[in-house]
Order: structure tokens, then sequence, then C-alpha cells
């Protein structure tokens, strides 16, 4: 109880803090310039960047129902349905300050409600977020050696950056490598004995060793579809650099191929952090970049063309998770 009151607490300062630096970049930015720049973005511009993101979200549904599929050993779910669990999952992860992760254990409990199993549905979601979190680490360092490059982000900054990256990569590479060889690594952690004399962790240690070797056979001889899902996890994140290109064309700014990777990498750091939307933090890190590209389009404005087509997505999300919800505990019920 008091680690979720610590948990609480921090959330909410954090949370806070960046509302209150939200609120300072508007005011500094004026509300009247802000809505000038969103006007002259226009609907139909803003309409086809929604639609272009649909596009992408669904690669990236594509993507979570090959590995499901592979996983359960059958087809399954109408991907219909899939896309709108995995929004529902995005909805949870942005407005909780859990770093981006708290939706993964919604779309676990979405697969619950359509008969997959725990350790199934774990597994799927698991591979599915570390190839998305592979793909973002590479594409962050493509980033970051571009800014320090070009001089953005020296010092400090790029040492910080160069551990954090570095660390990443090695947490990554030690997870696939432990998965595809079958090490079991998770479960010999919690067999130490700290963990195991807990029964909880025990019985936890067991499960969590059905999962990685459901994993495990997920990686046995299947070259062609684990190469599909790597393309699919490229491309998904390099829309990102598509994405802020687009966004900087409707403004009339122009935005270089370089421009466009910085853009979409750096300030998406701070969405890892523990505040719902990063929000305050990825505005400021935003005007940071948009000042150094030379872009004069307001920072706020900019970004919320982006916040915008998020909320859309939220709010669709949440209603599904929300009928979802209710249905299966009304089946539970009867």
């Amino acid at each position: 109880m008091q680690e979720r009151m610590r948990h609480i607490v921090i959330g909410g300062i954090a949370t806070s803090l960046g509302g209150a630096l939200f609120v300072f970049l508007v005011w500094k930015a004026g509300p009247a310039t802000i809505w000038q720049s969103l006007s002259a973005f226009g609907v139909v511009p803003f309409l086809f960047f929604v639609s272009l993101s649909l596009l992408n979200f669904g690669l990236y549904t594509l993507r979570w129902k090959i590995i499901l599929e592979e996983v359960e050993k059958k087809k399954g779910i109408r991907y219909v349905r899939l896309f709108l669990h995995r929004m529902s999952g995005f909805a949870a992860g942005y407005l909780t300050p859990a770093a981006q992760v708290a939706g993964e254990p919604v779309r676990v409990a979405l697969l619950a409600t359509e008969g997959i199993s725990s350790k199934t549905a774990t597994s799927s979601v698991v591979l599915d977020l570390a190839f998305e979190i592979s793909a973002f680490v590479l594409y962050v360092v493509l980033g970051i050696v571009l800014a320090l490059s070009t001089g953005v982000g020296a010092g400090t900054f790029g040492l910080v950056a160069y551990i954090i990256l570095g660390t990443l990569l090695v947490l990554m590479t030690v997870f696939f490598v432990s998965v595809a060889k079958g090490w079991n690594i998770f479960h010999r952690v919690l067999q130490q004995p700290f963990f195991n004399r807990h029964k909880k962790m025990r019985e936890f240690a067991t499960w969590l060793l059905e999962v990685e070797g459901t994993m495990t056979r997920f990686f046995a001889g299947r070259a062609h579809i684990l190469a599909v899902v790597i393309i699919l996890s490229l491309v998904m994140t390099g829309f990102r650099a598509v994405e802020v290109w687009f966004i900087a064309q409707g403004f009339g700014q122009d935005l270089t191929l370089s421009g466009a990777i910085l853009l979409s990498t750096i300030p998406g750091l701070v969405l890892f952090a523990p505040i719902p939307g990063g929000l305050g933090l990825f505005e400021a890190s935003m005007a940071a970049m948009l000042g150094t590209l030379g872009i004069s389009t307001p920072a706020i404005a900019f970004t919320m063309i982006i916040r915008l087509r998020d909320f859309l997505f939220i709010g669709v999300g949440a209603l599904h998770g929300i009928r979802e919800g209710a249905g299966y505990v009304s089946r539970k019920e009867t």
C-alpha cells in the first residue's frame, strides 16, 4: 500500500510539473499565435495526417496479429477487433504516468476476453513490445548520432544519451538471445533464494517459465516470419520521420530528412517519462529542436497536431476498452 501511494504521489507531482510547464509554454507562445498557426494548418491536412496515422497503426496491429497467431498456433481474433484492442492499450499507456507501458496489461486483459490464455496473451504482447522498443532504440541511436554530428546536444547530453542507449541495446540483446536460445534467464533470476522463499514469487516463476518457453518456440524455424516482423517494425518506426515532415509541410516549413529524423527521435524520448503523454516535456523538447532546426512554427502548435490525433485515438480506445470490460463482467456474472 505504501509503495502504491508513493508511486501515486510521484506521478501526481510529475504530472503537475509537466502541466505547469505546458501552461508556461502556451503563455509564452501566446494563445492567439497558436490558434493562428493551427488555423493555417487546416482541417483537410489534419484529416489526411490522421489517415496516415491510422494506416501506420494498422501496421502495428498487423505485426501483433502475426505474432499472436504464431504463438497461438491458429488463426484467431479478427483484425478489426485486434486493432481496437491495441487502440485501448494506447489510450491506457497515454493517460497514465507509467512511461507508456501501462497499455500492455490492458492488451493482455482484452485478449483474455477473447478466450486467449494469459500465457499466450502475455507472450504475444511481450514479443510485440520487444520488437517495438528494439526498432525505436535503433532509430533513436540514428537520431542521436545525427544530433551529435551536427553539434546538437554535445557534451553531457551526448555522454548520458550514449550510456542510456548502450544500456538499452545490451538489455534488448540479452532479451532476444535469451529467448531465442531458451535460456529462461528471467525464470532463473526468480529462482534465486531472495525471490524463491515467497510462495507467490514461486508461482509467478513457474508461470514465467511457460511464457518464456512459448516465446522461444516462436523463434524456432520461423526465419520468414521474423523477417516480416522486423521489416514491419522498421517501417513503422521510420514513419515517425514522415509524420513530423508532413506536419512541417502543413505549416509551410521545409524539413530535410536528417531534420525529420532528429525531430522525431529526441523529443520522443520524453514520452518514456512517468508523465501522462509526456505533458509539458514533449512540448519543451520539441521547442528546443524546432529552434535548433530553424523552424519558426510554435512548438505548442506543432505538437498540438499530434496531440489532437492522439486524443481521437484515445477516445476510440477508451470507449472500446470500457465496452469490452463491461461486456466481459456481464458474461462472467451470467
